[in-house]
């Protein structure tokens, strides 16, 4: 018998075995399979995701090379290296958590986890227990309620990172933070990219004006943008996909080489029989309590996309330390705290804080100062000069509530608010400090003296 059973090794999964392990306790982690230890986020989401990418960010920046006297002129795109290389990257990731695991003494055992009763699970007809079990199955792709994959013809994000071409069109379903960043991946490679989203805007987390930014530096790139956008009917041919997109005041009918669908995530937890343990859920995301343990069984705990917090390997990591804290009864780190949320598509896209649409809810008073990096030296000098940073803040005391940023290195950028909000510091604060120059982070400060 463990102490602790986790089923899962995801971010959240493989995080919070290391730490109960670390802290003395006997853990066994259960995975599908070796291949699948570092879950989505390693294997077809974060990490792939972001290496296709980094290819995009050189494709699109060799215009402006040349007018630096530097050309480099694309002569061909193997994707087939590209896959060899994210492969390549992805098992060393691995292998870096396996031996994470077995530093700690993890027992790691794979095969597919059901609830027998609240204190045991099956493993391919092997039954174990433990005094408290960690639910961290992660998610995957969430279906379209009208158009059903097939295929190579209509894919979703994990079989983008099988394609053995690149498309000449394609429809991307879904403009969220997956759907632009794919969206960037692809018209970088002169795929004809079409973009539609239900909501009347791209990124809909994101502030209005961060969201119109993005589509018009999508669209100055090549990239057609639907918004109010409802894909009705659509009929696979053998040489790609006729779709009927209706816009409200009139409808669109379209061919196109591929269609991804990219509309969010569904929790992994129909196959773990919850009923057995006495778990209750909603909808496959587990009910939990501020300690993130099960409202329903004591004995059980759930972290990650498997449970209805943000979807994000960072928050997932989070979670996870809170949950070791809570079972080795340490000091437990805050249930509310901050996080970013970024995109990495061309421009890149973060926030962090209380936006101005949450201040607005609450009736919160609050100003916004905003700085564009046209004037930003070093942001000419890399190249792209799109974008911008917003501070927002408290009226009478100056206080930071919230960022965005849209533009370059906008997802590190973002950091240095993470550390002004949590330190509650004021713009005068920032006014007193010194940056490098040149530098993008120095328009944080410029942005103090508007």
């Amino acid at each position: 018998m463990y102490d602790i059973i986790v089923i899962g090794a995801g971010p959240a999964g493989y995080e919070v075995a290391t730490l109960l392990a670390q802290g003395g306790k006997n853990v066994c982690i259960i995975e599908k399979d070796e291949n699948r230890v570092g879950g989505t986020c390693l294997n077809e989401g974060c990490v792939p995701a972001k290496n296709f990418l980094e290819s995009a960010t050189y494709i699109k920046k060799s215009t402006y090379f040349k007018t630096c006297g530097v050309d480099m002129s694309l002569n061909s795109f193997d994707i087939e290296q590209l896959k060899n290389n994210t492969n390549k990257l992805i098992c060393e990731l691995r292998s870096g958590i396996l031996g994470k695991l077995k530093k700690s003494k993890v027992t790691i055992k794979y095969g597919t986890a059901s609830f027998i009763d609240k204190n045991s699970v099956e493993i391919d007809n092997e039954v174990i227990k433990a005094d408290k079990i960690i639910i961290a199955s992660g998610s995957s792709h969430k279906n379209h309620p009208l158009i059903d994959l097939s295929e190579d013809k209509i894919i979703s994000s994990k079989e983008v990172f099988s394609l053995s071409s690149i498309p000449k069109s394609i429809l991307i379903i879904g403009g969220g933070a997956i759907g632009c960043e794919f969206a960037t991946f692809f018209n970088a490679f002169d795929c004809k990219v079409e973009l539609a989203e239900f909501t009347p805007k791209l990124v809909p987390i994101e502030d209005d004006d961060v969201s119109r930014t993005l589509k018009r530096e999508l669209e100055k790139s090549g990239i057609k943008v639907y918004l109010n956008a409802n894909v009705t009917s659509y009929e696979v041919l053998d040489d790609g996909v006729n779709v009927d997109i209706d816009l409200g005041k009139k409808k669109e009918v379209k061919k196109y080489d591929k269609v991804l669908i990219s509309i969010g995530r569904v929790p992994n937890s129909l196959s773990l029989n919850l009923n057995n343990a006495n778990i209750e859920n909603s909808n496959g995301f587990i009910t939990v309590n501020s300690n993130l343990q099960s409202i329903s069984n004591k004995n059980i705990y759930a972290i990650g996309d498997v449970i209805q917090s943000p979807a994000l390997a960072h928050v997932a990591y989070y979670e996870a330390k809170r949950v070791a804290q809570i079972i080795l009864e340490e000091d437990v780190m805050s249930e509310k705290t901050i996080f970013p949320s970024v995109t990495f598509c061309s421009p890149q896209v973060a926030s962090i804080g209380q936006s101005e649409k949450e201040l607005k809810n609450n009736n919160i008073e609050f100003k916004t100062k905003k700085i564009f990096f046209k004037s930003n030296g070093k942001a000419k000098i890399k190249g792209d000069d799109s974008g911008f940073i917003k501070v927002i803040y408290d009226i009478d005391s100056e206080l930071i509530l919230g960022a965005s940023i849209i533009g370059n290195e906008a997802t590190e950028l973002i950091h240095q608010f993470l550390i002004l909000i949590n330190t509650k510091s004021t713009l005068k604060d920032i006014s007193k400090m010194i940056f490098a120059h040149p530098t993008l982070s120095e328009a944080t400060l410029d942005l103090t003296h508007m």
